[in-house]
């Protein structure tokens, strides 16, 4: 009996001492960080960081509190200058709540790896933070502006990235994705851009005048052949992009409506499912790529006098869709393969899995080959549904 309460006691005396974190931080003394902002200034590596303010609330906004704050450290290192901003700040950045990191294009256009490699070191930072760019800026110039509904700046940010739901002009890539296209031949990375701009005065009181107010713009992406900024992609060469990666997840087609006027008139098709399958071929010794893109979708606007209540007109409609998309596809390779040169579309992966043999003997000049192969594109268009609307308001009954 006694041995057995000894047993107890030691049981009871161990839960007590292995309950407790022996390396606990307690949440007042962390700077959580939401945006981290990595530029090169006077040949040092100089981090920006957004961090929550955990004193601010909704009922002390007048009172001037913000609901973030930001804080600079310098070092040789990332790790240097993160812990330079402890010296400043008197916490320590925690980024396990990280949602990007933003690359000023100075350091972008010397190669981002290095910079990456504390990042990934880190047991805290999220492999799922977006990878951003700063065009025509330093990383901290594009931070601490929010002119959407959201308050934080960075989930303004992060709106505009996952605003590709919408609208394909923009493009989702985090630093997972980075690495990988990175390592892995045959696509090199693409990632989104912050642009910032000056918002046209509306509604501006008197006391407003001659101020200036800025937005971003997440229209575009950034090119990098390995780990090196390039070059840029418009926002219509990013959407063809999108529809080659088979990354489009919404948004619209605005293509002439097919009708007979002095004038060229549009319609928009909204897409609901858009397929890609990519292919590539070789055929009297010239390599060929290949894509097939099927799209479904509503229409939801129609320009000029088209009445789409019998199956002529709407096929007319259809294929006038597909061969809008078509061309803006083969126009943005050609240029990718003039002005860039290398693959940023991932046909080298699929060579790679469907010939693998073929694609170990020329991995290493795949590039150029992708430079100088013919591009085929088939695009099928699906209208399911012309909305409440058979005829546009403009066409009258009889």
């Amino acid at each position: 009996m006694k041995a057995k309460i000894t047993l107890l006691c030691i049981y009871m005396l161990s839960i007590s001492l292995l309950t407790a974190c022996f390396d606990a931080t307690e949440l007042d003394e962390l700077a959580i960080a939401l945006l981290i902002g990595i530029d090169l200034e006077d040949d040092k590596i100089l981090i920006t960081a957004e961090v929550i303010n955990l004193q601010y609330s909704s009922d002390s906004s007048s009172s001037g509190n913000v609901s973030v704050k930001y804080v600079q450290g310098t070092g040789n290192t990332v790790l240097e200058a993160l812990r330079d901003i402890t010296l400043k700040f008197g916490h320590r950045i925690y980024g396990a709540h990280t949602k990007a990191i933003i690359f000023g294009e100075d350091l972008a256009k010397k190669g981002v790896m290095p910079y990456m490699d504390q990042l990934f070191r880190a047991r805290e930072l999220r492999e799922s933070a977006y990878v951003l760019v700063a065009k025509e800026a330093k990383a901290y110039e594009v931070m601490g502006v929010s002119s959407g509904l959201e308050p934080i700046p960075a989930n303004y940010i992060i709106s505009l990235i996952d605003s590709i739901r919408y609208n394909p002009k923009t493009i989702d890539t985090n630093m997972m994705d980075f690495v990988k296209h990175y390592y892995h031949m045959g696509r090199h990375p693409i990632v989104a851009i912050l642009e910032k701009r000056q918002k046209k005065g509306i509604n501006q009181t008197e006391k407003e005048v001659g101020t200036k107010d800025f937005e971003l713009s997440s229209i575009g992406s950034a090119v990098f052949k390995n780990d090196t900024l390039v070059g840029y992609l418009s926002g219509n060469d990013t959407k063809a992009l999108n529809y080659i990666l088979n990354n489009v997840k919404g948004g619209i087609i605005t293509f002439p409506t097919p009708v007979d006027s002095d004038e060229t008139l549009f319609s928009s098709l909204s897409t609901i499912k858009v397929r890609t399958k990519n292919d590539v071929d070789f055929k009297d010794g010239r390599l060929i790529l290949k894509t097939k893109i099927t799209i479904s979708g509503n229409l939801g606007e129609i320009g000029g006098d088209m009445d789409i209540s019998n199956y002529e007109s709407l096929e007319k409609m259809a294929q006038a869709c597909s061969q809008t998309v078509k061309e803006g596809i083969e126009m943005t390779v050609k240029k990718v393969q003039r002005e860039f040169g290398f693959d940023i579309f991932g046909f080298g992966h699929v060579l790679h899995k469907k010939h693998t043999e073929e694609w170990r003997k020329i991995e290493g000049k795949w590039d150029d080959l992708f430079a100088e192969a013919d591009f085929q594109i088939e695009v099928v268009t699906n209208i399911i549904s012309s909305g409440l609307l058979n005829k546009p308001l403009t066409v009258k009954e009889k």
